[in-house]
């Protein structure tokens, strides 16, 4: 999907979307924040920037922080938090010079992007220790967290698919194309940063897409997602799921990186 389009989606969810994404926690925060004091970093850049759901609190933290986005919208959000540097532009095309920065940042946005080489090969350009990307690693027994049968967004998919609206977004979430990359484009270094046990209502997953939080269902009609909405959370009721919840810093210092010979699906994920 083209980056006009999809900030364009962006810029649409941008009033709901830190309402309907949980914040990392200060746990977790703190192990990245030491993670980069470790290394000797203290100017990022931050790719995907958002409503800056991630910079601000590391700005916080005493971080010199600048946010890149595609997105008016989310910029706007983010702007509104008191971020002082914030440009609109590609992760594609990084509107700065070479080594500008200690690091180049991105939270959990990789899998949104087609063109991940060229965003990895301009991380490392305008930075010093190069890209260093928060993923899901796929650690064993992190299940649960997306995907099962039991899954209210897959149930959700299913009851829109027999109401004449077919999923978008390709196959697998974020947790599956993160890993993917991974295989595609293994990092220099993976360092775990949080590993925690986490257990949820299944029918809050529900929240993000009842609220037209995600990308794809803009598409759908209200009372067509609210009515499907409905038989879902019925279909699960009060049942909560357990898992583990990993995530880790990957670091590519290197390059050039290039597109591999197996395609991945583009544009997956609730984004």
């Amino acid at each position: 999907m083209a980056t006009k389009e999809v900030a364009q989606q962006f810029d649409q969810i941008s009033a709901v979307y830190d309402e309907t994404r949980d914040p990392l926690d200060p746990g977790t925060l703190d192990a990245i924040a030491e993670r980069f004091r470790h290394s000797g970093i203290g100017r990022l850049l931050e790719v995907g920037v958002g409503t800056g759901r991630i910079s601000r609190p590391l700005l916080d933290r005493g971080f010199d922080m600048t946010g890149v986005d595609a997105s008016v919208g989310m910029l706007a959000v983010a702007r509104r938090k008191g971020l002082p540097r914030l440009v609109r532009g590609s992760a594609y095309r990084l509107p700065f010079r070479d080594r500008t920065f200690d690091a180049t940042l991105f939270v959990h946005v990789l899998h949104l992007l087609e063109r991940v080489p060229d965003a990895l090969n301009q991380g490392v350009r305008v930075s010093t220790h190069g890209v260093m990307a928060l993923v899901h690693p796929g650690r064993p027994k992190e299940e649960g967290a997306e995907g099962g049968r039991k899954d209210p967004r897959r149930l959700l998919a299913e009851y829109l698919e027999r109401e004449g609206y077919p999923a978008r977004g390709g196959t697998g979430g974020p947790r599956v194309r993160e890993r993917k990359l991974l295989e595609q484009f293994p990092p220099d270094e993976l360092v775990v940063v949080a590993d925690r046990e986490v257990t949820e209502p299944l029918a809050r997953r529900l929240n993000m897409l009842e609220r037209r939080g995600s990308r794809h269902t803009l598409d759908i009609p209200p009372e067509v997602l609210r009515r499907a909405a409905e038989a879902v959370r019925a279909e699960v009721g009060d049942q909560t799921v357990t898992y583990r919840r990993v995530e880790a810093i990957a670091t590519w210092s290197g390059g050039p990186y290039r597109q591999s010979t197996t395609t991945l699906d583009s544009d997956s994920g609730n984004g």
